[in-house]
């Protein structure tokens, strides 16, 4: 349990009369965009957390890079808890940025795909309080909601589902075969029995079927390999943010002859950089702001995020080495991305007040000193920690 004086200390940041000026500005349907300066990184999360518990609007966040968004994610989570724990809310998302470029023909690390697959469903589904994406993340092209969507299957406790139709689409979202199942993203089957590690799952699961009924789901231990909870459903979350199969491997591979070595691969077969090749198939028509409906667009630092989408669009046209497919079918440019987001209320988040920033770029300016403080990597003693010695020290 926080105590009192904890969540007291951090709520009476809501008083600043800079930041009631914006939300007053909010309130009454401004726009923006609006600009809010003098904001430590730590002070940034805090706030964020503040703006969505005064507005109860969601929060899309871009930053300029897969670094400060998980900095800013694993505060931001820390006072999510603090502040919102009792809530009962979704936690906040994180979209990581892909680790490669197209012409590097390379697949992304698979715990990126995870994170991204798991996140864009979440954004597609429910209304996630706040989502942090890097700038690259935010540029790269989507697909709409009702993709996502229909990625994860939930299944139930005498429910019907073809056991053949249920392993295509494991495989088809990320899941691979192993025998036993020990490690996330694995499945095995032995007759009418189906052993699956969902993502974001502690335990595997269990599930005896019946024909195409499932009779029974148990959680199981992976070193026992016994049963230890019995379970009405289960969530089966992706790998993947697009379902993969031989029919679109074999179509992508036709239409990039060269990035596939047809001496070691079968028609069929997955390639390393195939994700990337996907709009030659199916052109990809949304945004991550198209996905966070509603959602407050803030821009962290934004002269850092237009030099990080120039660094990253000049990375994409170098010419070393080829792309087998033309960047605009993969990513935005930053002045879509700011077009886009023109028609949302915006906020713009600085450290450092622009004293010469010209008149008509914000709205409204607001100013917040705040001091650096230290990090708590999602730490929560060490956090409460350091809220009780600013109390002690007469901090309130």
């Amino acid at each position: 349990m926080i105590p009192p004086a904890i969540r007291e200390l951090f709520h009476s940041a809501t008083k600043q009369r800079a930041f009631q000026q914006l939300l007053q500005q909010l309130t009454r349907g401004g726009r923006g965009p609006f600009s809010l300066s003098g904001l430590t990184t730590t002070a940034k999360a805090l706030y964020l957390v503040l703006l969505y518990q005064a507005t109860e609007k969601p929060l899309l966040i871009v930053v300029d890079g897969n670094k400060q968004a998980e900095t800013l994610f694993e505060l931001t989570g820390a006072f999510f808890d603090l502040l919102l724990s009792d809530r009962n809310l979704p936690s906040p998302e994180i979209i990581p940025a892909l680790d490669v470029l197209p012409q590097q023909r390379l697949s992304p690390h698979s715990e990126i795909a995870e994170q991204r697959a798991i996140g864009l469903w979440k954004l597609s589904t429910r209304r996630i309080p706040i989502t942090i994406a890097p700038v690259a993340s935010a540029l790269l092209r989507t697909e709409n909601r009702d993709f996502y969507q229909q990625l994860a299957l939930t299944l139930r406790v005498t429910e019907e589902i073809p056991l053949e139709d249920l392993l295509l689409h494991l495989e088809s979202i990320g899941y691979e075969k192993r025998e036993p199942v020990e490690m996330v993203g694995e499945y095995s089957l032995r007759g009418g029995i189906l052993d699956i590690f969902p993502a974001e799952a502690s335990n595997p699961i269990r599930i005896e079927f019946f024909g195409d009924e499932i009779e029974s789901i148990r959680r199981f231990d992976v070193e026992t390999q016994r049963s230890i909870l019995k379970i009405k459903e289960a969530h089966i979350l992706p790998l993947v943010e697009y379902p993969r199969s031989r029919a679109l491997l074999r179509e992508l591979a036709d239409h990039a002859p060269d990035a596939v070595d047809r001496d070691l691969l079968a028609p069929g077969d997955l390639f390393p950089g195939w994700e990337y090749l996907v709009p030659l198939a199916r052109p990809r028509t949304s945004t991550l702001l198209e996905l966070a409906q509603e959602a407050t667009i803030i821009f962290d630092e934004p002269q850092q995020i237009e030099t990080a989408a120039e660094r990253h669009w000049k990375r994409l046209l170098e010419t070393d080495r080829p792309s087998p497919i033309e960047p605009e079918k993969n990513f935005l440019k930053w002045e879509e991305l700011t077009q886009l987001s023109e028609s949302r209320t915006r906020l713009l988040f600085q450290e450092l007040e622009l004293i010469n920033e010209p008149a008509e770029d914000v709205s409204a300016a607001f100013h917040i000193s705040s001091r650096p403080s230290m990090t708590f990597h999602g730490n929560m003693p060490v956090a409460v920690a350091e809220a009780r010695n600013l109390i002690a020290q007469g901090n309130r």
